[in-house]
């Protein structure tokens, strides 16, 4: 019966969408910048401070310092390949007293992008108090040679 009441022309201008449930993410998309987008604190929110990384590239060498607690130094295990550096951790714990088969494990896994120009070789690192730091040295061409000006 519903099949033959014919169709207003109206109700298809009032909704231009096929569902007015259809505009909601794009609503909710502006509120949200209306909300915090000139927030400056999210603007300059730094990726890699959130994961308390610090890399710091000097004349000389390129330093990496990150924050991994609760590990022992033979837990850390580094690879770098090409410019990748891969950073793991892995301690296992043993759970309580009743079930000392089962173990806890604890993982930390980052991989970093590092700039080209370093000797492997001569890489350096320390872990102390929960901070890794990780000194790789630069290549003699990447580290250039001064060509003094005359007047």
């Amino acid at each position: 019966m519903f099949g033959m009441i014919p169709r207003r022309k109206e109700a298809e201008e009032r909704w231009p969408v096929a569902s007015p449930l259809a505009v909601l993410p794009n609503e909710f998309r502006a509120l949200y910048h209306r909300l915090f987008g000139d927030m400056p604190l999210l603007r300059e929110l730094d990726t890699e401070r959130l994961w308390n990384i610090e890399m710091t590239e000097a004349e000389k060498e390129v330093m990496v310092k990150m924050e991994v607690p609760g590990f022992e130094p033979e837990d850390i295990h580094l690879d770098l390949r090409g410019n990748r550096l891969t950073v793991k951790a892995e301690h296992a714990e043993p759970k309580e007293a009743k079930e000392e088969a089962a173990k806890k494990v604890r993982r930390y896994e980052r991989v970093l992008l590092l700039p080209e120009g370093l000797t492997p070789e001569k890489a350096e690192a320390r872990y102390h108090s929960g901070v890794l730091e990780i000194r790789l040295p630069r290549t003699e061409e990447a580290v250039g040679h001064r060509i003094p000006v005359r007047g």
